[in-house]
Order: structure tokens, then C-alpha cells, then sequence
């Protein structure tokens, strides 16, 4: 049976269904809002459903946490042409996508829990965008910047266009063209420079119209992907997990990344 990234997380819905009737049709509501273009090596895709291996061509969707490994990598091109890289040992989810039509979003944000990553603006209104990391709120102003979320601070380097900071402490700094900084809850630092590496395949600019999102097998194209659905996070019943093919303890950081799943951020929007 060959199934779409909404299928295969359709058949978790399914599997949670039948072992608990309290799980909502809100859990099972996955809206696609992009592709991913470039995988290397080992990057999954979390949902409250479980966790799956994400493929080149495999669809992403709205609330997805994207992770990657060691020594791995991916693109994901959004609907509006929004360019997102994420380097090595990196964890983003992709937070409250907001659509204004079939090729552009009123409101996108982009929480990076750790890890690099390399943003570049498409098609929908530059303010548009937020990325939230653990010490701040990055406001897009029509702009192409690199950063990487480390505990307690975060590095950022502007590469076309500005980019507005705000600190959790509610420090504000802009950042142009060529500008580096290292970014805390309490200031901004200017830094000489910041590159986290991409490689030209990562950096390439991509247009979502001239990609096509692939299919894959239920149980991904090269390995055998575990489904693992945390019973107990979704539904709040006994602490057991269901997995389709063979069963294997779910990873240690899964919960942290359910919280990440469930955060709010309670800063208001960047405004001039």
C-alpha cells in the first residue's frame, strides 16, 4: 500500500482511534503547508500522533516538529516559496501557519528549539513570518539569515535584507545586511561573523510550483519507520505506546518534544 505523508499519519489517527475513543478529530487535522526537497541522512517528522522518517518529497504539515540527526540535514520549501534549512542536531517546529490563499499565509511562525538553520522569504508578506528560538523573537523583514539556537543564547547572521530582535527581556535590535550577533534573553552583541556551513543544495532558492511532493510507503522508502503513538500524551489513558511494525522504546527526548508540540509563546507580535 503506497500512502502520502496525510495517509500514513491518517492510519496513526486510525491506530489511536481504536485503541482510545476520547482521541478529538482536532489531533487528526493535518494541513499541508509544504515539501520537504533536500533529506540527508536521518530527519523524522513528529506529530501528537507519533513519529515518522521523512523522505525527499514527503510532505510537511502545519504543527509538524521537524529533527534531525548527526550528520544530517533537510530543506523544506513551504507553499509560498518560503525556504527553510535545518542543519545537523536540530529540532523546529513548524508553528501556527496561518493561509491567505493557495500560495501565501497571514501569519507563519517557526519555533527553533536547537540546532541551525538558514531562512529565506517567499511569496507571502515578509512581516508575515516569526521565528521564536529560546531567547527571543525574530521578526522578517524581506530577508535571507542563518542562525543557530543554543541554550541561553543564539547566534544570527543577516545575509540579505534586516532582520528585527526582540529578547524575551524585551531588548530590541535590527540587524542588516552582513550583520552578525549573538542574541540572549537580555541583549543583543554584535559579532564579526557566523556561518553555520549549509551546503549550495541547502542554500539553493526553490519555488514549491516547481517541486512535486513524492509518495511513500507506509513504512517510508529505504527502513522500516516506526509509528510510535504516546497513548498517554494524546489521549491521558495508561502510559503505553501502540507501533506499527516491530515495537522499540520511544526516543528519550520524545516528551520534551511533545512539549515543544504543545508550547505557547506569549510574546506579542513585533511591531514598527
Amino acid at each position: 500500500m503506497i500512502l502520502n505523508t496525510q495517509g500514513r499519519r491518517g492510519w496513526l489517527c486510525f491506530l489511536l482511534a481504536a485503541a482510545a475513543t476520547s482521541l478529538t478529530p482536532e489531533a487528526c487535522a493535518d494541513e499541508t503547508i509544504g515539501v520537504a526537497s533536500v533529506v540527508r541522512k536521518d530527519v523524522s517528522g513528529v506529530l501528537v500522533s507519533g513519529t515518522v522518517k521523512v523522505d525527499t518529497g514527503a510532505s510537511v504539515v502545519r504543527n509538524e516538529i521537524m529533527r534531525t540527526a548527526e550528520d544530517s540535514s533537510a530543506k523544506l520549501v513551504f507553499t509560498d516559496s518560503t525556504n527553510l534549512a535545518i542543519g545537523p542536531n536540530s529540532t523546529v517546529k513548524l508553528n501556527h501557519f496561518v493561509s491567505s490563499g493557495s500560495s501565501s499565509y497571514d501569519k507563519a511562525t517557526i519555533d527553533v528549539a536547537k540546532g541551525v538553520f538558514r531562512f529565506t522569504t517567499g511569496h507571502s508578506d515578509k512581516r508575515a513570518y516569526e521565528i521564536n528560538t529560546g531567547v527571543a523573537t525574530i521578526g522578517v523583514r524581506g530577508t535571507i539569515f542563518e542562525g543557530e539556537a543554543v541554550p541561553r543564547k543564539t547566534r544570527l547572521h543577516v545575509v540579505e535584507g534586516a532582520v528585527h530582535v526582540r529578547t524575551k527581556k524585551g531588548r530590541f535590535c535590527e540587524l542588516h545586511a552582513g550583520q552578525s550577533a549573538i542574541v540572549t534573553d537580555a541583549a543583543c552583541t554584535p559579532i564579526l561573523g557566523f556561518d553555520p556551513g549549509f551546503s549550495p543544495e541547502l542554500t539553493e532558492i526553490q519555488e514549491f510550483s516547481q517541486l512535486q511532493p513524492g509518495v511513500q510507503g507506509i513504512f517510508g522508502g529505504e527502513s522500516l519507520a516506526m509509528y510510535i503513538v504516546p497513548a498517554a500524551a494524546v489521549v491521558g489513558g495508561a502510559a503505553t505506546a501502540v507501533a506499527v511494525g516491530t515495537q522499540q522504546s520511544p526516543p528519550n527526548n520524545l516528551m520534551q518534544e511533545l512539549l515543544l508540540l504543545n508550547a505557547s509563546h506569549p510574546l506579542p507580535p513585533i511591531s514598527d
